[in-house]
């Protein structure tokens, strides 16, 4: 997408046709209502990926706002890695990733203090990855089974290096994601397997490493073979492993 300045002018129609006649914001809290407004026009798409917000002067005439307040709540958006401050060129909105959406996610759990359990992170996994798996090989290209097995590969190489292996099974389930071509499944995949990667750290050893790996190979020859069933089967069997070590050191 170009990247050229897109807004609307204080109620003129100029600019973007669907950013007009902001809201007046009235105190209190201003800073955060203005984050919420800007976010909720990323959002709804009024805003897209780097598109140009309007001029810090703008969106101070049109909110009703001091330029501290405007900078208070850009500064929180560029925070978080949904605006940039470009000098001389201005406000610009980042492309988005799922990886964004799985940060976010965990964030807000934490500050709810709803922070997610062992336990419930392992039952989320049974019913999205096993499905993850049987959509994968549904779907898996020549392609996407290329690049399958040049993780396994790399993970035989680092059986013995506890953090490596745990580095690359991430990468392995989030590429079972991607091959599932679900968008949701693979923003769920990232919420769910990297919180889990410190406790896999402390847990696995080389000999579980060992079985894991052969599960881990059981998985992508089902997909190769694109036996949805069989693939289902096998994510099961290798989350009971998983499931199981967890147990054995406490972790469940």
């Amino acid at each position: 997408m170009s990247e050229k300045k897109r807004y609307v002018g204080k109620n003129t129609g100029e600019g973007n046709p669907m950013v007009r006649n902001l809201p007046n914001i009235k105190p209190p809290n201003l800073k955060t209502q203005v984050y919420d407004l800007i976010l909720d026009f990323i959002v709804d798409g009024k805003y897209r990926d780097n598109d140009m917000l309007p001029p810090e002067r703008i969106l101070c005439e049109e909110l009703g706002v001091s330029r501290t307040v405007v900078r208070e709540a850009i500064k929180s958006l560029e925070t978080r890695g949904i605006l940039s401050v470009i000098h001389g060129k201005g406000i610009k909105v980042n492309p988005s990733s799922s990886h964004d959406i799985a940060n976010a996610f965990m964030l807000y759990l934490r500050r709810e203090n709803k922070e997610a359990s062992m336990s419930d992170l392992m039952e989320v996994r049974y019913a999205v990855e096993t499905e993850i798996a049987r959509l994968a090989a549904m779907h898996a290209s020549e392609e996407d089974l290329r690049r399958l097995q040049a993780i396994l590969h790399e993970m035989d190489s680092v059986l013995g290096d506890v953090k490596k292996f745990v580095f690359m099974d991430i990468d392995f389930h989030l590429q079972l994601a991607i091959i599932s071509r679900n968008i949701l499944f693979i923003t769920i995949a990232e919420a769910l397997v990297i919180p889990l990667r410190h406790s896999r750290e402390e847990t696995v050893s080389a000999e579980d490493n060992v079985l894991a790996q052969r599960q881990h190979t059981a998985i992508c020859k089902s997909i190769e073979l694109h036996d949805h069933e069989l693939a289902h089967r096998q994510m099961s069997e290798h989350l009971k492993h998983v499931e199981e070590v967890l147990r054995e050191h406490g972790k469940l």
